[in-house]
């Protein structure tokens, strides 16, 4: 293996798994909030949120421009740290001035979307606080761009902490104390908000200065903006089923899918998105450089490595898991938990497929795709979810992700060869699901039993694949020279 594949890789899980916990964090902080919610806020008021976040969600789509995956892609355009920095400044200043005043002009509507979409002008206030947090934070992803394009992981890491922490307290002293129910929960976005677009705002500038290259400015805009159409289409394909599930059927297959797909993106939350906030970063700064084509195609394997193996486990444990975290009518949602892994799983891979576009700034072709997808999302909601209730809904997402990928794979391909090892990712298919049927088969009337015998068959996957060959003369050569060096360090 060549030395800069294993140090690629070790870089990777370094900060990816850092990425990972910030992740990690954020999923726990959530779940310590749900007893307190359904102890202070009512089924309505859970609507409510619901509804004020999927429109702001969608005003962030348009008016985000998908400015952040320009500020990454062009920050690597250049090779030293003052034309570098203009890329950010000009990102921060530039456009967030922009988008800040276009927000702030949404608010005198308040009132009419207030009424139109929760039946209730009097609850204006929300859609202020909303609308004023969005503003005031609409700028921080480039934060945090920042932060992931310099590798300072752990300041990311410890940002996002330091938020969930004082956002967790807010929380509870406006919803358990002050009693202001779903007022609170925005005001306390809001505060949150506005303090660390300050803080990380300041140290941001200083680092960067605030020069404006409007040239720039205009070509990462021309760069993103075929984002903005792809961003929505892909909102449809994540989010539109629920609503033809609710439609054909009723609220409890509602939420019996959600909480199937909430737990088997789990794969994409803890472990694509923290890899592809390093990898992204990195695989622009080494493009076109000799063997960057192998580094490719061998990080891909590896990240497919641990994706299939984090699936099985997921889907070997998910009916225990289930059990053990909700109560009896929530069980059946287990069912549907590993084909929600495996869409995971192949959504993922539309990252590593698009290297081509990404490189040429060919981004139509990333909206082309995306609108194309929506589409046929759509069409197969409409056709399968009616006969399949929310195994319709999960092979729709399915179909929809395996298009996806094979026509980002297509398209890329006309700029750039996108090498994968084919054999290779068909050998992680088949013994993941060989081992998954296998384990689905395991039932001794005892829990813990079950979950030891379905523990011992997840682990056995790689070595599974170290008997049939999976693995190189040189990376099972790496891999016993770290056991061998964490085992002297641990004398």
């Amino acid at each position: 293996m060549p030395k800069s594949v294993a140090s690629e890789a070790k870089l990777i899980v370094r900060h990816s798994s850092i990425y990972g916990l910030s992740n990690i964090l954020g999923r726990a902080v959530s779940f310590l909030l749900l007893p307190l919610y359904t102890r202070f806020l009512t089924p309505a008021d859970y609507g409510i949120l619901e509804l004020i976040h999927l429109t702001t969600s969608v005003i962030s789509l348009v008016i985000g421009l998908g400015i952040e995956g320009a500020v990454s892609r062009f920050y690597f355009d250049y090779d030293t740290d003052d034309k570098r920095n203009v890329v950010i400044s000009s990102a921060v200043v530039g456009y967030g001035s922009v988008a800040v005043i276009l927000i702030l002009s949404m608010l005198p509507f308040s009132g009419f979307m207030a009424k139109t979409i929760l039946d209730s002008s009097e609850r204006m206030s929300l859609f202020i606080l909303a609308l004023l947090a969005l503003a005031l934070g609409i700028v921080m992803p480039i934060f945090f761009t920042y932060m992931r394009v310099r590798q300072k992981s752990f300041q990311y890491m410890m940002a996002n902490v330091i938020m969930t922490s004082i956002t967790l307290s807010l929380h509870i002293y406006f919803i358990a104390f002050a009693k202001l129910g779903v007022f609170g929960l925005l005001l306390s976005n809001l505060i949150v908000t506005s303090l660390f677009t300050v803080i990380l705002g300041f140290i941001t500038l200083r680092q960067t200065g605030f020069k404006v290259d409007y040239r720039l400015l205009r070509d990462m805009l021309k760069f993103s903006l075929p984002l903005v159409p792809a961003s929505i289409s892909g909102f449809v394909v994540h989010t539109s089923d629920r609503y033809f599930i609710k439609t054909y059927f009723d609220l409890t297959s509602t939420g019996l899918y959600s909480l199937g797909y909430k737990f088997g993106a789990l794969i994409n939350e803890l472990i694509t998105s923290p890899f592809v906030q390093i990898w992204n970063p990195r695989r622009y700064e080494f493009f076109g450089k000799e063997g960057y084509e192998l580094i490719y195609a061998r990080i891909f394997t590896y990240f497919c490595c641990v994706t299939f193996f984090a699936g099985l486990m997921l889907s070997l444990l998910s009916k225990e898991v289930i059990y053990f975290m909700t109560t009896e009518p929530f069980w059946p949602a287990y069912k549907i938990i590993p084909l929600i892994a495996l869409t995971q799983i192949v959504f993922s891979f539309s990252y590593h497929f698009n290297v081509g576009i990404i490189m040429e700034k060919a981004t139509k072709y990333l909206a082309y795709i995306n609108v194309a997808n929506g589409i046929l999302n759509l069409v197969l909601n409409f056709i399968l979810i009616k006969r399949y209730n929310i195994w319709g809904a999960a092979l729709a997402t399915l179909i929809c992700f395996i298009f996806k990928a094979y026509m980002t794979f297509y398209f890329s391909n006309r700029f750039h060869k996108v090498i994968v090892e084919w054999f290779r990712l068909i050998m992680l298919f088949v013994v993941s699901i060989g081992l998954y049927f296998i384990g689905i088969t395991i039932s001794t009337g005892s829990i813990w039993i079950d979950i030891a015998c379905k523990l011992l068959i997840g682990f056995s996957f790689p070595v599974v694949l170290y008997l049939i060959r999976f693995f190189d003369s040189e990376e099972i050569k790496r891999f016993k020279h770290i056991i061998k060096t964490r085992k002297l360090d641990f004398e």
